[in-house]
């Protein structure tokens, strides 16, 4: 048995769609999968990373300001 476990609610994105990484933090643009890992990409270009797709969600919007 894999160690990696097949979440059906896992999100999936759209292709330059903006989400967010939740083991590391990071926020990318969505670039596709492959072998099963999302492939993501800084929003200002830059080298891929992988996630796994339990891992991706949906980048939070920007905060209101409570002026």
């Amino acid at each position: 048995m894999s160690t990696r476990q097949h979440d059906a609610r896992a999100y999936r994105p759209q292709v330059g769609e903006l989400v967010l990484d939740r083991r590391t933090g990071r926020t990318g643009i969505y670039m596709g999968t492959l072998g099963g890992e999302h492939y993501l990409r800084p929003e200002g270009g830059g080298r891929e990373w992988t996630a796994e797709p339990n891992h991706v969600s949906p980048a939070p919007g920007p905060r209101d300001s409570a002026d």
